[in-house]
């Protein structure tokens, strides 16, 4: 398995795509990133400078209603949103049974996010 550091995390890559573009990193048992180094697909560019990515989403995976409530709670004391339709959706990215696709945290923030969860 690959590692990559993201803010000083050690992820495991999970998923890459067949030119590189993206990589999909497993911070935590229920934190994902989702990090490309060209921004082809112009997210919001929030660069991390320790993987090289030039912009990320972050999946937060959940399993029940209460630690639903809690990232929302996160979310809202922080710059990510998530899209409609991306707040509680079947995991992907995670291997929880539920996952929200949450744009625009800093590198920062992904660390408070662990931190948080795992104080939960």
């Amino acid at each position: 398995m690959t590692e990559i550091n993201f803010n000083g995390i050690n992820g495991i890559v999970t998923e890459s795509s067949p030119h590189g573009n993206y990589l999909v990193v497993q911070l935590s048992d229920n934190i994902s990133i989702c990090g490309t180094f060209t921004n082809q697909f112009q997210w919001t560019e929030i660069e991390d400078i320790s993987s090289g990515f030039k912009s990320f989403i972050t999946y937060f995976g959940f399993n029940n209603q209460s630690e639903f409530n809690k990232l929302i709670e996160f979310i809202s004391n922080s710059d990510g949103y998530c899209r409609e339709g991306e707040d509680k959706r079947i995991a992907k990215r995670t291997f929880c049974k539920y996952e929200a696709k949450i744009r625009d945290l800093t590198p920062d923030e992904v660390i408070q996010l662990i931190h948080y969860q795992a104080k939960s």
